[in-house]
């Protein structure tokens, strides 16, 4: 492997070096630092408008920077994002968290792909592994750190992260990659985009992949439960194939109609574990193929009234199954949404909206003596919202307050209001300045409600049997909380850097704790149960900076660096992740070296995460690290383009993320692979 480093990177350094020496006219970067400034966004508002001008704390990652990192996967287009946390787990999963409170089931994290809610209603949050599309087709992902509940509703605590696909008219013509390297074993493209009459336009795509395991360390496993058991964790390697497509079709002028949708399935395999009434251990781990398949149909319908006047209607429905050896999760989602901008006179634009959601989930396990519900496997919840929002000039093209807030209504806790206030001042063409003070709750999931768990077993002893401990939901549970305080500056000082900063507050209250709740002794001397209840207990807060800056330097160089700092101060017996590594750090280099030629480079450092592991019995640090990946593209034609990509160079391997639930470390380490492109 060493050997096979050197010899790639020396290959690259002789390849970039022997280029420039004969460059003699470049490709200008695709957009101008004024372009980027001016990208215009609609995460924050609902209704588009400058990034600049954005009142939040957001980053958007363009179809550019994709195509140049070379990203397969949309949590590796998120890993630079300032304030983002991104860990991969284990070649399948991924932890992404936004100001702390990361986790596999992190559940304050909003993510939406074209307005369709991406999350597992088990626990609110999402599985990461089965939320994909063709990258090329991926027109700019949006990232708002900090609170958006307002605008988009409950579990948009801190952030929201809202993936845009192209129009269709977009994407015509024909479009093929096809890769393989060590980790990405072999993946492969294609889209097909055609023009079918003067007013509709289609596209349809189908991807695939095929993964590597990632190793297991055996000094991550010295004098711990897991060591015994080392060869069950083996095999995590991931097979997944997705297709799907788009119709756009203009009606009338003013009336637009488009409709998508995709088809997934995949096999993982991965190594759980349950509590066991076996010794010495008294924990069993086995291996285990874990089939996911989805579905989804979209349709949003748009029209303009007038020139100061447009609604759209948006619905979809959403299938997906998760089928392992311990249980079956499947869910039904239904979602339509209403929503109206207008402006009033010359200081007012508003927007309001109506939303309805209908979720049926059934959880059906095999041994229920591992897991059970207090209601029967299938329940069905309602979501009733309504939001209103009304951006005031308070004094022109200088000075805008926004009032805004949402009201849902959800089968577990009632109602829920989610104000939020914000204050945009252009001091003048160089100097933006913002303010936002919002609320924002996150509501109880199935998990949290009637669904209980054996997390572990303590071994018998001479006082006392077999103890059972069960971690069970209580339809007492409420929402948790947060107050948020932000303040954010944007600076171009000159035509070729701008700066990007925000500080923010973040204030905690209902966090999720576990208390000690009955003891059943009904099956003594065997064993006896005892459970631990989900309820709303703890509090704390954190606060940070995140900065962004961008420098053109020139048509065909620029330079990004991306810092967060984070600190947190939360309850010791918290039963979630809640600390975000205090210092992270990314340095982005694009590059045209020659007319042909692209090199992209990062350098990234990631500070300690602390995470809960065993079953949320003790704390472990994962350490800092650094990675390096390399990416080079060379158009051969205007049609063919050759790419080598090296991922996490320079160091050694390391450990990203460890799973909840005690699952094995897996240390992610330096990977290189080949892509070619064609398009027709």
């Amino acid at each position: 492997m060493l050997k096979l480093k050197v010899t790639f990177l020396a290959t690259l350094f002789v390849f970039i070096v022997s280029f420039t020496a004969i460059a003699t006219e470049s490709n200008s970067l695709d957009l101008s630092l004024q372009e980027l400034m001016n990208v215009e966004v609609t995460s924050v508002s609902k209704q588009k408008q400058p990034l600049s001008n954005s009142p939040a704390a957001i980053y958007v990652v363009t179809s550019e920077s994709i195509r140049r990192s070379g990203a397969t996967s949309i949590p590796q287009a998120l890993r630079d994002v300032p304030g983002l946390h991104v860990a991969q787990i284990d070649s399948q999963k991924w932890a992404i968290g936004s100001r702390g409170f990361n986790g596999r089931y992190n559940n304050k994290l909003l993510v939406l792909m074209d307005g369709r809610t991406l999350y597992s209603p088990a626990f609110s949050g999402v599985y990461w592994e089965v939320q994909d599309t063709l990258m090329a087709d991926i027109e700019r992902i949006e990232v708002i750190r900090g609170p958006s509940a307002a605008m988009w509703g409950a579990n948009a605590v801190n952030g929201v992260i809202n993936i845009i696909t192209k129009h269709s008219a977009d994407t015509l013509g024909g479009y093929a990659e096809l890769g393989a390297g060590d980790y990405e074993q072999g993946f492969a493209g294609f889209r097909y985009g055609s023009t079918m009459s003067d007013k509709v336009t289609s596209r349809v795509y189908l991807k695939g992949h095929e993964r590597d395991s990632f190793e297991l360390d055996p000094n991550d496993l010295e004098n711990d439960l897991l060591a015994p058991f080392a060869d069950a964790g083996k095999d995590n390697s991931w097979k997944y194939l997705q297709l799907g497509g788009r119709i756009d079709i203009q009606l009338e002028t003013d009336t637009s109609l488009t409709v998508s949708s995709d088809f997934y399935t995949s096999k993982m395999q991965q190594a759980p574990n349950i509590a066991s009434t076996e010794a010495p251990l008294y924990r069993e781990f086995y291996t285990d193929e874990v089939t996911n398949d989805g579905f989804n149909l979209l349709s949003k319908y748009t029209k303009a009234l007038s020139a100061t006047s447009e609604y759209s209607v948006q619905a979809y429905y959403d299938y997906t199954s998760r089928d392992e050896d311990l249980y079956d999760l499947r869910s039904d989602t239904f979602d339509i949404d209403f929503q109206h901008q207008l402006i009033i006179g010359q200081n007012h634009n508003i927007v309001w909206g109506l939303g309805y959601r209908y979720i049926q989930d059934e959880v059906d396990s095999r041994l229920r003596t591992f897991l059970t519900s207090s209601e029967s496997t299938q329940t069905n919840t309602d979501l009733w919202s309504a939001f209103i929002s009304d951006e005031i000039m308070l004094i022109k093209d200088e000075l805008w307050l926004t009032l805004a807030s949402r009201f849902e209504h959800n089968d577990y806790t009632g109602l829920e209001v989610q104000p939020n206030i914000r204050l945009m001042w252009q001091l003048d063409a160089k100097n933006n300045v913002w303010t936002s003070i919002a609320r924002a709750i996150r509501t109880p999931s199935r998990l949290e409600d009637n669904i209980s768990v054996n997390a572990l077993n303590i071994p018998p002893s001479d006082v006392s049997p077999l103890v059972k401990v069960w971690v069970s939901g209580s339809d007492n549970f409420e929402s948790e909380e947060i107050i948020s305080y932000e303040v954010g500056y944007r600076f171009m000082p000159v035509s070729q850097w701008s700066f990007d900063t925000s500080v923010f507050y973040n204030n905690y209250d209902q966090l999720r704790r576990t208390s000690i709740g009955a003891t059943d002794f009904s099956t003594y001397p065997n064993y006896i149960s005892q459970y631990t209840v989900f309820e709303n207990g703890d509090d704390g807060y954190n606060y940070g900076v995140e900065l962004s800056s961008l420098w053109v330097a020139s048509d065909t160089l620029q330079l990004r660096v991306n810092y967060s700092f984070i600190k947190s101060e939360f309850g010791d017996n918290l039963g979630q992740n809640t600390d975000a590594p205090e210092h992270m750090l990314s340095t982005i280099i694009d590059w045209n070296i020659i007319d042909d030629i692209d090199v992209n480079f990062v350098w990234r450092f990631i500070d300690d995460t602390i995470v809960i592991s065993e079953n949320n019995t003790s704390e472990k640090t994962i350490e800092r690290y650094n990675s390096v990946d390399i990416g080079v593209s060379w158009d051969i034609t205007p049609d063919v383009t050759l790419s080598a990509y090296g991922k996490n160079l320079l160091h050694p391997a390391h450990l990203e993320y460890e799973g909840e639930s005690l699952q094995f470390p897996y240390r992610v380490g330096p990977s290189y692979y080949l892509k070619a492109t064609l398009i027709f």
